[in-house]
């Protein structure tokens, strides 16, 4: 039986992601093999894999010739982006690569314009009818007339440069800090990571929703699983509308009424995906049936668990 092979692409801290990879060998059909690269060397996460590579910078032009040697070399059957910036350094050279007979777990271009793009993402939920936070770039639009309001920088992630605006003086002075931001309704309630896992054809599999009880960093410590059937529904609708697959993590905020306002979609494993995983939605798992061939299994979910994460270190002993 041939070793299916996995890249991981800016795998960089996803450790605990990357256990959970390597945790579910033991329940696959075959052998797996799993292979990360970062552009540090010192990744943390490189030391989780079977095997792991060094590559140059995304903007540097020996990238994509590094990337492919590798592939080659190896055989390697899927590439698994771990940041947006992966997810567009992919995008940019999906011809080349699908030359390679290579699984490329990204979404169609369309998807990811509009998903890489939070102005983009506002003007399609405002287009197809989905709950979002009123959103303002003022290039684009007239200036924001209601507060409280959140500036977020227009591309991005892990919550980078945001700040909140309770009033005009505070707007004044971030539409001059940040004028390339976009500045969106602050809506109050509940926060959530919804987990989803949609196969080849765009057929969501597995959603699951985390209220994120403690963030640091953009990052979320304290997660609690919570199947709530109306959010369930709305992802699902959006994950079909926009004809997603593979692993997605979608962002939204849960209000005081109950309804869900979509916030944003990262096009890859969010941070606390691992809750879900953990909790019974074996991604991983399901990752590898679907590439064997396999039907998946129907996994059940530990609804109400709670997960808590701490740092962790790992030490290098130079000869």
């Amino acid at each position: 039986m041939e070793t299916l092979k996995i890249f991981f692409l800016a795998a960089n801290w996803r450790v605990s992601l990357l256990k959970a990879f390597q945790d579910a060998k033991a329940h696959s059909n075959g052998p797996i093999q799993l292979i990360a690269a970062d552009s540090d060397s010192l990744a943390p996460a490189l030391n989780i894999a079977d095997e792991s590579y060094c590559l140059p910078l995304f903007s540097d032009s020996g990238c994509l010739e590094s990337l492919l040697t590798i592939c080659r070399k190896l055989g390697i059957d899927a590439i698994l982006p771990l940041t947006n910036n992966a997810i567009d350094f992919l995008d940019k050279y999906r011809k080349e690569l699908n030359g390679e007979n290579l699984r490329l777990f990204i979404q169609e271009s369309f998807v990811i314009k509009v998903c890489h793009d939070k102005w983009n993402l506002w003007q399609f939920m405002k287009h197809e009818g989905f709950k979002s936070p009123k959103t303002f770039l003022l290039s684009e639009s007239e200036p924001p007339d209601i507060f409280p309001l959140i500036a977020k920088e227009r591309k991005g992630e892990g919550g980078k440069n945001q700040s909140i605006i309770e009033n005009q003086r505070d707007l004044d002075y971030f539409m001059d800090k940040y004028p390339h931001h976009i500045f969106q309704e602050f809506i109050k309630g509940k926060e959530f990571s919804v987990d989803l896992f949609a196969d080849v054809n765009g057929i969501p599999k597995l959603i699951v929703p985390r209220e994120r009880l403690s963030v640091r960093g953009g990052e979320v410590m304290t997660s609690r699983i919570d199947m709530n059937k109306s959010i369930i529904v709305s992802v699902e609708a959006l994950s079909r509308k926009l004809g997603l697959t593979g692993p997605c993590t979608i962002q939204g905020i849960q209000d005081k009424n109950g309804t869900f306002f979509f916030t944003d979609l990262n096009l890859r494993f969010g941070s606390g995906s691992v809750h879900t995983i953990a909790a019974g939605g074996n991604i991983p798992l399901m990752i590898y049936q679907e590439m064997a061939g396999k039907n998946f299994l129907n996994p059940s979910i530990q609804d109400k668990s709670i997960m808590t994460r701490y740092p962790e270190n790992i030490f290098y002993h130079p000869e």
